[in-house]
């Protein structure tokens, strides 16, 4: 698994894993943006997500929220440029 800056995500699964297509615009979705600074941000709506991706550079850390069935599901962003494109 690749090693974002400083943060180490290996225990994390990858949105590119997910069987099917990620939900990146399903409303129960929450993007978390972790920069080289190490300052925290979130985005909900679309236009927020789609913000959020664009500011995002390759040594910050990506988290995508996104519930299961019994509990909230974490994954590591591990291909902004396809995020970016799904969100449009």
């Amino acid at each position: 698994m690749p090693r974002f800056a400083d943060f180490d995500a290996s225990s994390l699964r990858r949105t590119s894993g997910v069987e099917g297509a990620f939900p990146w615009r399903g409303q129960t979705v929450t993007l978390i943006r972790v920069d080289a600074k190490g300052v925290v941000t979130q985005a909900t709506r679309i236009t927020e997500k789609r913000t959020l991706l664009a500011q995002a550079g390759p040594k910050d850390l990506v988290l995508a929220a996104w519930p299961g069935q019994w509990s909230q599901d974490v994954f590591l962003v591990d291909d902004l440029q396809g995020a970016r494109e799904e969100l449009g």
